[in-house]
């Protein structure tokens, strides 16, 4: 089990002695290792869990174990500690696949439990991915959904119900829901599975072949057609026809559906003979068809007999609990098709992605997915991966959605978005020595006073800072 067990892979015994201290509050089981050899043989022994690693080991480098562990180890997540932290080193290791960096420095203790906790997230979050990627072949006929929100359980409950049954089932809900999966994962979880699942998108035919591509036509029924041809329901027989859009079925080609519920055959375009046909319909629509029938634009008879068994799909934003568990099957899905070696998301990014709203459902959640495992340059997706709209809607929040501030290397695009919303005419800008006076403010009071490790992290040399320093007052005047 990888539950609370932290692996130390450090030869300095006063730090794995410190970092054991700062752990014990939330009782960690913490074990360590003085060597990279030491820390395989806790591996080879069956270590799950999260791995502190330093970079400089006495027999190898810290580096070289990293890649070894990212390749043959699904349960781990790696987080370099190091005195040597470089911004060479930072990129090096996350491309290998670090889950976080840090830095050996008075501020280890404080960032430490954090970068912890928040990897364990990641680890359970893989875990429940690969619970429901491995129930797929066991025997919850929904577990190729991935869902387990309270919204979806009680769905999957009530079409249990219609597995077996020959009763119509309409699909309800928006586009990108997921309705032809629910589609399938009926056909395939009932006794017709071994048969045929013909799906065909009503509003994505022109409506002058619409008519052939579901009832088939003969030879010279029109212009083009040089031979016979079956149609959609005839390629269904003994199994299901799934007609996605109903809705857009224009009113003529309704009543014929209406005559193949009613007779169970259908009769070739240019034909004349029926042909019997023994086939489950499931329709689905995001049309709210009652209105339409009262408008006359959809046929009511029809509708009772596609509507036996209704069910409304929920919006994924409705779905509580579901975007974290479906981004993480996406990204895992979608980095082994890029070859990419993608490991979970930042604690910020996932944030964003829970707080967005999704209009386009689930068909959007993987789209924005798709996009970011194709940009990503490390082992985690982070806010930089993310569309910037959904990121600037999550920040102009504010107080809601807190934990989503600035990672390593996204400051620059924060303080953008900042100076977008503050500086929006010539007249409110302010000379660049104030903005500079207003960043060493902040600094200070972040290195309670430190300036030699300001100086370093600003960029400036300290004869200058110090020089700027005291211009804004003296040291104890930024720091108080």
């Amino acid at each position: 089990m990888s539950d609370r067990n932290v692996l130390i892979v450090d030869d300095d015994q006063l730090l794995v002695e410190l970092v054991s201290s700062t752990l014990a509050p939330d009782d960690y089981r913490v074990q360590s290792a003085a060597s990279a050899a030491e820390g395989e043989a806790a591996l080879s022994g069956g270590f799950q869990g999260v791995i502190l690693l330093d970079l400089r080991l006495p027999d190898r480098p810290g580096m070289d174990l990293l890649e070894r562990i990212v390749a043959g180890y699904d349960h781990v997540r790696v987080i370099i500690m190091t005195g040597h932290a470089t911004v060479e080193a930072v990129a090096e290791a996350t491309r290998r696949g670090a889950y976080d960096f840090l830095s050996k420095d008075e501020g280890m203790t404080t960032r430490l439990p954090v970068s912890v906790h928040n990897a364990f997230k990641d680890l359970e979050m893989s875990s429940r991915v690969s619970d429901l990627e491995r129930a797929v072949h066991g025997q919850d006929p929904f577990a190729q959904v991935i869902a387990r929100s309270p919204q979806m359980t009680d769905l999957f409950a009530t079409l249990s119900h219609v597995l077996d049954s020959r009763v119509t089932v309409m699909l309800l809900g928006e586009s990108g829901s997921g309705k032809e999966l629910l589609a399938r994962t009926i056909h395939e979880s009932g006794e017709r599975a071994s048969r045929p699942f013909v799906a065909i998108n009503c509003a994505g035919i022109p409506e002058h072949l619409l008519e052939s591509e579901l009832f088939g036509h003969e030879r010279g029924a029109f212009t083009g057609a040089i031979s016979s041809k079956k149609g959609k329901f005839e390629l269904a027989d003994k199994g299901t026809i799934f007609l996605d859009e109903i809705g857009e079925m224009p009113l003529h080609l309704q009543a014929k559906i209406l005559r193949v519920l009613e007779s169970r055959s259908v009769e070739h375009v240019g034909g004349e003979k029926p042909i019997q046909v023994d086939v489950r319909i499931i329709s689905a629509t995001h049309r709210d068809l009652r209105t339409m029938v009262e408008e006359g634009r959809f046929r009511e008879d029809l509708y009772y007999r596609l509507a036996v068994f209704p069910v409304m799909i929920p919006r994924l934003s409705d779905r509580v609990g579901d975007v974290p568990i479906l981004a993480d099957h996406f990204m895992r899905r979608i980095a082994r098709e890029e070859g990419k070696k993608v490991l979970g998301f930042t604690t910020a990014a996932m944030e964003v992605l829970e707080n967005h709203d999704y209009p386009g459902n689930v068909r959007e959640l993987q789209n924005i997915i798709s996009r970011a495992v194709v940009l990503a340059s490390g082992s985690q997706l982070t806010l930089r991966e993310l569309p910037r709209p959904l990121v600037d809607a999550a920040r102009l929040q504010g107080a809601a959605i807190r934990e989503v501030s600035p990672e390593p290397g996204d400051a620059a695009d924060l303080l953008s978005a900042v100076f977008e919303s503050v500086f929006q005419t010539p007249e409110h800008l302010i000379r660049a020595e104030e903005v500079e006076d207003a960043l060493i403010r902040r600094g200070m009071k972040l290195v309670n006073g430190n300036v030699t490790r300001l100086s370093r992290l600003l960029g400036l040399s300290r004869a200058t800072l110090y020089r700027r320093i005291s211009q804004m007052g003296g040291k104890r005047t930024l720091i108080d």
